[in-house]
């Protein structure tokens, strides 16, 4: 009843089960056909991430695509005897983020100066100063998630009085971008996450929900001009009389290099993650408190401001991601149908 010793090998009537290609077809494989001849098998797999080295998958994305293992239902979901998958909460998925962000920044590569603590009531004028203090820009925004995310950076407004609008070529580069993260372990596992909550159905919808919550134009307020877009308010920034949104160290960093940021201290800081809540003013006009994860990548922000958008809207979502307690706060926008990311942040 085993396929030990073989594999390929031709009919043998004498066998209660077969162990070479045919036997799929007249379906009558021994058990461990798949695992020993074809590792067409989820033993030991079950809710793993997408793995381009093997013939077929095993986490719940793979029914929408077509490339489970033939064992997947019976190991994975149950009736096997095997292992089923475990239903992933939120702090199951940040860590699944975390620990596959492979793009993020190393900590040779970057190095920042934390300077003095402030508040966020604090009226005095500083003198200019940096958070960051170095980058190897040569190594990170080589990176296409980087990249194409870096081309986004200069099809927005910031001020909030002037009308947004997107042509051709501003779709063309978003759809790389989002061709881009959507390529990462990281946006496989949200998607399996989302796919798992009923949050999405296939690929093609994950797109479009990715594409409403932070591309689709809206405006502001209900009487405004169109005039925002989640991308622009939380990873560019927007300005009126102050500074809203702007929880991007990327933009950050680029904007400190340019002159146009005077970053005036630390308002509250969350370690081993590396979040800082940053006091400073861009281009004259002032933020209190903008707080932001420094070295992830593009995707792992997209990908944890989504999760919390759509499974905790308008609300704190809190969970435990590399030992330490953290909240994601977001917004909706209360006047647009559906569900659009008006604001998502790090609460420290």
């Amino acid at each position: 009843d085993s396929c030990a010793g073989r594999c390929g090998a031709g009919l043998d009537s004498s066998m209660t089960c077969q162990c070479n290609t045919n036997c799929a077809t007249y379906g009558d494989c021994c058990s461990d056909y798949y695992a020993l001849c074809t590792q067409q098998t989820c033993s030991g797999r079950c809710n793993a991430a997408l793995d381009n080295t093997k013939p077929c998958q095993c986490n719940s994305a793979c029914v929408n695509f077509g490339d489970c293992c033939p064992d997947y239902q019976s190991l994975c979901v149950g009736g096997g005897g095997g292992t089923p998958d475990v239903t992933c909460d939120i702090s199951c998925l940040a860590n699944q983020l975390w620990d596959n962000d492979i793009n993020r920044v190393q900590v040779w590569e970057y190095e920042i100066n934390h300077q003095g603590q402030t508040t966020t009531s604090s009226t005095s004028d500083q003198a200019a100063q940096s958070l960051f203090t170095y980058l190897q820009e040569e190594n990170v925004f080589l990176k296409p998630t980087y990249s194409t995310f870096l081309a986004l950076l200069d099809n927005y407004t910031p001020s909030t009085s002037v009308a947004e609008s997107q042509d051709a070529a501003e779709w063309i580069e978003i759809d790389a971008f989002l061709d881009a993260i959507l390529a990462t372990d990281v946006m496989n596992h949200l998607y399996n996450f989302l796919v798992e909550h009923g949050h999405v159905t296939d690929a093609t919808s994950y797109r479009e929900v990715i594409k409403e919550l932070w591309f689709n134009l809206y405006a502001r307020s209900s009487s405004g001009p169109i005039n925002s877009s989640g991308f622009e308010h939380v990873l560019v920034g927007e300005t009126s009389s102050k500074v809203s949104g702007f929880h991007n160290w990327i933009q950050f960093y680029l904007e400190e290099k340019k002159g146009a940021i005077n970053y005036q201290g630390w308002v509250s800081r969350s370690q081993p993650l590396n979040i800082v809540a940053a006091r400073f003013t861009w281009n004259g006009l002032s933020k209190a408190k903008g707080s932001f994860f420094v070295g992830v990548s593009p995707e792992f922000d997209i990908a944890i401001y989504t999760a919390c958008a759509l499974t905790k809207p308008n609300s704190s979502c809190s969970f435990t991601m590399a030992g330490t307690s953290l909240t994601i706060q977001t917004y909706d926008v209360a006047h647009k149908s559906g569900l659009q990311v008006a604001t998502a942040y790090p609460n420290i």
